[in-house]
């Protein structure tokens, strides 16, 4: 099959490998360029996937008529400039969550994407969200009226555990300026991707009363502070009347499992919405008769389901314009500036 589009990959740390295997395996793109921060990087990247070009420089890149997509996968401090001078190339882009550092950079990156309306840019917290079977199956009993009115969610995570455990190259993702923030920021923007998106992004919010912690957690690296939010709630207000109690830490000395409780008026739903999570969802609902039921299913199709691949596919089939974007900037923004409010308070 003839490939439709060269695209290229800018940071290939472990992010950037997933996204290169994924465009694999996907079929209907060549990635023809990668860039990385360091040459030793750089080799070893290029010797491993054996891509035609490679460059410590992502302008050389830029420069490539050839290179219709960009897929941005550096850390988040340096997707303001990346995306300036994509757009400025003329290149479609998929960013990497969180897409910026703070409420100011993002005021300038919604401005700057407003200016090339012919370029296509997705961004990528529907990854784990929108695109999977879970997210489905609960925002279609929610629309079928199942649970009534929802007017509450509750969600908490905590591990022990931090990011430099699941990645020991991302002692970046410990420093506030150049991540945005700790496990609200990295993985608040799937929770709201998908606890708001199952209600159709209506509910705007209305209070944040949030509380944050650091200084948990001791790391054994010279020279080394953590200075992002290891522990942190939120309890929010929405106009639609919701209510919503939001719980996440890594590096906490508590373990609590991803799990997500939905309120309505006439039942509610227990799961935990990652796909490697356990796969059940609990249904409590009334019965026809007004009695108190339960159920246990299983969302079709999450055996075969490859969130990372997902997300690729989507990315192309939004280029080829046979789809939406799941998760369009300005989506993506609101729920980052109700984050931004919660580590700031």
């Amino acid at each position: 099959m003839k490939k439709k589009y060269n695209i290229g990959i800018i940071g290939m740390g472990m992010i950037g490998d997933v996204h290169l295997e994924c465009i694999r395996k996907d079929g209907r793109g060549e990635v023809t360029w990668i860039a990385a921060r360091s040459e030793e990087t750089l080799n070893k990247k290029l010797n491993k996937y054996r891509v035609p070009h490679g460059t410590t420089d992502y302008h050389d890149m830029l420069k490539d008529p050839s290179v219709s997509a960009v897929i941005i996968a550096s850390p988040p401090f340096t997707h303001l400039e990346i995306t300036k001078s994509a757009l400025k190339a003329g290149k479609h882009i998929l960013l990497e969550k969180p897409m910026v550092v703070s409420p100011d950079e993002l005021d300038t990156l919604l401005k700057l994407i407003k200016r090339y309306p012919d370029l296509l840019v997705l961004e990528c917290s529907c990854r784990h969200a929108r695109l999977q079977p879970k997210f489905k199956y609960v925002r279609k009993i929610i629309r079928d009226g199942v649970l009534g009115e929802i007017y509450h969610i509750h969600h908490q995570h905590l591990t022990r555990s931090t990011f430099i455990e699941y990645n020991p190259a991302g002692i970046w993702a410990h420093q506030k300026a150049l991540a945005g923030g700790g496990p609200l920021i990295d993985w608040g923007v799937y929770d709201l991707s998908f606890h708001l998106g199952i209600l159709d992004d209506v509910p705007n919010p209305v209070t944040v009363e949030s509380f944050t912690r650091n200084d948990l957690k001791e790391y054994d690296l010279c020279d080394f502070k953590s200075d992002i939010e290891e522990h942190g709630a939120a309890f929010m207000t929405f106009d639609t009347g919701l209510t919503y109690y939001y719980e996440r830490g890594a590096g906490v000395h508590f373990e609590a499992p991803n799990q997500t409780r939905i309120h309505g008026s006439r039942g509610g739903l227990q799961f935990s919405f990652c796909t490697w999570d356990a796969p059940e969802v609990t249904l409590f609902y009334l019965d026809a008769s007004g009695n108190e039921a339960k159920t246990v299913i299983i969302p079709e199709g999450l055996a075969d389901h490859d969130d990372n691949l997902a997300l690729t596919s989507h990315f192309l089939d939004f280029l080829e314009g046979r789809v939406k974007p799941q998760m369009t900037v300005s989506l993506a923004a609101k729920y980052l500036r109700i984050l931004f409010r919660i580590i700031k308070n």
